[in-house]
């Protein structure tokens, strides 16, 4: 039983993996942001996030030379990120949209405002 159970689980992963990989193939690439802060303000200037393909499946996110470091799981049309900003936990739900650029919204924990907002336009 538990060797079934373990050949069960390594062949799951086996193929889950690929499908992972398949998807994240979706948004790796270099792509510029702009977009607000959770109390609503602009950013002053448009930045620089790069998306890359890990092993797991998974993407890391860079977002300004390493200012800030993420990772990301996409599921259907969602790329799904958690990282950490200005010391504080944060996450984000991206849109794929049909042309390739990704937008949504983004929270960080203890902030007073809502929540702010990115769009990335891949370069």
């Amino acid at each position: 039983m538990l060797r079934t159970l373990v050949l069960g689980t390594a062949l799951a992963a086996g193929l889950v993996a690929p499908a992972f990989a398949q998807d994240a193939a979706k948004v790796v690439g270099t792509y510029t942001y702009k977009g607000t802060d959770t109390d609503g303000s602009a950013y002053s200037e448009s930045g620089k996030v790069v998306v890359k393909s890990v092993p797991s499946g998974a993407v890391e996110i860079t977002w300004d030379d390493g200012a800030y470091l993420g990772v990301g799981q996409v599921t259907g049309n969602v790329l799904a990120i958690a990282s950490v900003a200005d010391g504080k936990n944060s996450i984000m739900l991206l849109t794929i949209n049909p042309d390739g650029s990704l937008s949504g919204p983004w929270w960080r924990r203890a902030d007073k405002g809502g929540k702010g907002t990115e769009v990335w336009t891949k370069k």
